[in-house]
């Protein structure tokens, strides 16, 4: 006799199936993929007919949230994956929309309040998918890794295409700290021992009243616009300070023409021309002494309109 539940049929969901996506079409392994369809969903008080029950539900518009993290590798001729490409570019010029194929993102396209809550999920493709935030985090003790959050929806009803390596992927190195530099105008920044780059776009996704149709096929409680209100790129390091106050390189505040403050890993270079500084902070300890600085880039209006003002790479 077989027992219902865990004991004789359980399988569970782990493993490289899961952990695979798709950018763009574009095959990547990653640490951790997050991704749901979320709604406001919530039941609200019947006052207006006389009564104290929550009997009136209060549906709102779906969407989709998620992260993904993942090291950054090059295959052996120091060549980026073009799906971390793809990420980088679209997080310093968030004005076209990714594609994401993942291996369980189940989707239920139409409207929520006609179907029952489990019927009909497929597995569809996130059409219109933009880039949140963006963090590329390096240490002397851990690889270089990438963290992203991000928003989307489905434009068009479309299989997901299973996210499987092709025969001609190759599963690349991780960057680490040996493959990263550090440097401005003013200093070779030697002793830097951990940064971290961030791009934070300011998503607005509204949504609108549909006009009801007879045959009811045309109506979904998708989100119908995805726009960006504001991008920044903005940052901080550490260093190790040396024998002696180190005067010259002591971050005072304020902002530097042409500072060029560029980091270094591997294929790709992140150049602040003009990085808007914080007061570095030097706290006493008996310790190694670390210096912490911390910025936020000046940039052009136009700049995010474009591909190339963050981020270029090694051909």
């Amino acid at each position: 006799m077989s027992f219902p539940g865990a004991l004789t049929r359980v399988q569970f969901a782990t493993g490289l199936l899961i952990r695979s996506v798709k950018i763009n079409g574009d095959y990547l392994l990653v640490d951790n993929c997050t991704i749901n369809q979320t709604q406001e969903i919530d039941m609200n008080k019947l006052y207006i007919q006389g009564g104290p029950g929550t009997a009136i539900a209060n549906i709102g518009a779906k969407k989709f949230t998620g992260e993904l993290s993942f090291p950054i590798r090059v295959d052996r001729d120091n060549v980026l994956e073009p799906a971390v490409k793809t990420i980088l570019q679209h997080a310093e010029n968030p004005m076209y929309a990714l594609t994401l194929d993942t291996n369980h993102m189940l989707s239920h396209i139409n409207l929520t309040a006609e179907n029952g809550g489990t019927d009909n999920n497929e597995l569809l493709t996130l059409d219109q998918m933009v880039l949140k935030s963006l963090t590329i985090s390096g240490s002397s003790d851990d690889d270089i890794k990438v963290s992203a959050s991000f928003e989307g929806m489905i434009d068009v009803r479309s299989n997901s295409d299973y996210a499987v390596p092709d025969e001609n992927h190759v599963m690349g190195r991780s960057l680490n700290w040996g493959d990263c530099d550090v440097s401005r105008f003013q200093s070779s920044m030697r002793t830097v021992s951990n940064f971290t780059l961030q791009i934070n776009n300011e998503i607005e996704t509204p949504s609108f009243l549909i006009p009801y149709s007879a045959t009811g096929s045309t109506r979904n409680d998708q989100i119908s616009l995805i726009g960006v209100k504001e991008v920044k790129w903005t940052g901080e390091m550490s260093e190790f300070i040396r024998v002696g106050a180190e005067q010259d390189t002591h971050i005072h505040g304020g902002w530097m023409v042409n500072e060029n403050l560029q980091f270094n890993f591997g294929p790709i270079t992140a150049t602040y021309n003009v990085p808007l500084f914080q007061i570095a902070e030097l706290p006493l300890t008996s310790k190694i002494l670390t210096r912490k600085t911390k910025w936020n880039a000046m940039i052009s209006p136009a700049q995010p309109m474009k591909l190339g003002g963050l981020f270029t790479f090694l051909e």
